[in-house]
């Protein structure tokens, strides 16, 4: 459950938002399109343009076409053509859908209550209520919110991570349903973005962002939580430079009363230049630091130049001597045939731990291609991602590269080697979806910090031959079917089936997933659980 301050904030935002873009809508002259951002159903579209552009810092804003008038009924509309909420005047365009999100399951292997009554389930399901509403004003203002508000229960596999680090991905910290075998979680996003030219971008929001031009990103993902964030970005000639501003949750617990000052905060400041320096070849180079929110007394522990907009023009360190936990990198994407892109990321955490522990990075090298084969709406992407022990990692959890005791990067933390494949095909109304995974890692023991989970401050590390995949090995699979029919393309209104196979094998344990489920679902939310 979302403590009441915190859900305030989060309302009282979405309603500025709402607020700030009526203010200016009347001086809007009369328009035939409206502002949209990207989502992950047809982020393909980005790399179907040959030399695109700037497409590393996700979501994307793009120009669409207003939908033209249908002379069919109303109910017709709304149910199969267009948003519930439907608003397209000149100057402005107002978009809305009350979301209604449930399906049912099956998983084969069983989840005991934690009532004590011995009792197991196999059936995991969820029921979402919600709404989501954006709009824009003019060709200068973009606006979005959304509530969602969850009772159900997922596989044994994500159950058990959600009760180890009391957090859904995603989405939401929560409250257990009764018999201990459900959660019952809400949470809410947001955002404004005003562009008063074709230069300068302002993004304000609680929502995610993403830096990347692959499936998975070793620099920053929408993994985690929703969070406060500023982002201004700069286009010029051939770069575009990004400076973001955020505040991440350090510690994020059920019992909120451990914390009389409320949950403790940290800040990161993330900086993107980058560069098409062909038509075929695009460059950026990334830097995020991460900064101790207060000190011991709960004071701001927060330099100056925390507000640098420059990227590696601060300090190294917060006011009280604690040392910044810096992330620099490279982002790249080449075009090797039109709709074809190889691309690549290498990431480097330049925090010093201990002797000995050097060399921690992560590095990820795919492919990926829209309408292959020259086959409309069928989009296919291989990945190969790696981190080093430790990466991402520091010596206090009031600086490590997480927020809400989720990773800000890649989810399956450090120290692993993992190669993936993702391809979607949508023909008419059918939509389908197939993804696998193959994963090694180095589990943490007891005692011993291996470097996998990045919340593990502990020192006791292995410095001698630090090498990838050390401590405990653990070997995963995972494959995902999803097959949809889709009823409204606007609000994504759909009937989905899915079947989801998982198996980890480590220390001596195999644990096994088997899960179906099919239902009635609804919007554009990236809800995988492929970890």
């Amino acid at each position: 459950m979302v403590p009441e301050q915190t859900a305030y904030k989060r309302k009282w935002l979405g309603t500025l938002m709402m607020f700030t873009a009526i203010i200016f809508y009347s001086n809007i002259n009369a328009q035939t399109t409206a502002l949209r951002l990207y989502n992950s159903w047809d982020v393909n579209k980005l790399y179907k343009n040959t030399g695109a552009a700037h497409t590393a810092w996700k979501p994307v804003m793009y120009e669409d076409t207003l939908t033209p008038p249908s002379d069919q009924s109303w109910l017709h509309r709304k149910f199969f053509e267009e948003h519930l909420l439907n608003v397209q005047q000149p100057g402005f365009t107002i978009y809305g859908d009350i979301v209604v999100d449930e399906y049912i399951g099956y998983d084969k292997r069983a989840i005991r209550a934690r009532n004590g009554s011995g009792d197991n389930y196999h059936l995991p399901m969820m029921n979402t209520r919600g709404y989501e509403v954006s709009g824009s004003i003019g060709k200068n203002f973009y606006f979005e919110t959304n509530f969602y508000e969850n009772q159900g229960r997922f596989g044994a596999y994500v159950d058990s991570f959600i009760r180890r680090y009391k957090i859904i991905p995603r989405q939401a910290r929560f409250k257990n349903i009764g018999d201990g075998l459900g959660f019952d979680f809400n949470y809410s996003n947001a955002r404004l973005i005003y562009t008063p030219n074709n230069h300068l971008l302002f993004d304000l929001g609680y929502n995610r962002n993403f830096v990347g031009d692959g499936y998975r990103s070793m620099l920053l993902s929408d993994y985690s939580t929703d969070h406060p964030y500023f982002r201004a970005a700069l286009t010029f000639g051939n770069f575009q430079y990004t400076a973001m501003w955020s505040q991440y949750v350090t510690e994020a617990t059920q019992d909120r009363s451990l914390y009389a000052y409320g949950y403790p905060h940290k800040w990161g400041q993330t900086y993107l230049l980058d560069w098409k320096a062909t038509r075929r070849l695009t460059a950026g180079l990334f830097e995020s630091v991460m900064w101790a929110g207060a000190d011991a007394q709960h004071h701001n522990d927060l330099s100056i130049t925390y507000a640098s907009p420059i990227m590696f023009l601060h300090a190294g360190q917060s006011k009280s001597g604690l040392e910044n936990n810096e992330l620099v990198g490279l982002n790249l994407k080449y075009e090797v045939l039109p709709n074809i892109y190889v691309y690549g990321q290498a990431a480097a955490n330049t925090k010093k731990l201990v002797k000995d522990i050097d060399n921690r990075y992560a590095a990820q090298l795919g492919v990926r291609a829209a309408d292959f084969l020259k086959v409309p709406n069928w989009n296919i992407l291989v990945e190969y991602n790696t981190a080093r022990p430790y990466t991402y990692g520091s010596d206090t959890n009031q600086t490590t590269y997480t927020q809400a005791y989720l990773p800000l990067a890649h989810p399956l933390g450090a120290n692993f080697k993992e190669l993936l494949g993702v391809t979607d095909y949508t023909y008419k109304n059918w939509w389908f979806r197939l993804e696998g995974v193959v994963a090694k890692y180095g589990n943490d023991t007891l005692g011993i910090n291996y470097g996998h989970n990045i919340l593990n401050t502990g020192t006791n590390y292995p410095t001698a031959d630090v090498t990838t995949g050390q401590g405990a090995a653990t070997k995963l699979y995972y494959g995902d079917l999803r097959v949809a029919y889709i009823i409204n393309k606007k609000s994504n209104l759909r009937i989905e089936g899915n079947l989801t196979y998982r198996r980890e094998t480590g220390l001596g344990k195999k644990y096994e997933d088997l899960i179906a489920t099919i239902g009635v679902r609804m919007s554009f939310r990236n809800l995988y659980y492929d970890f």
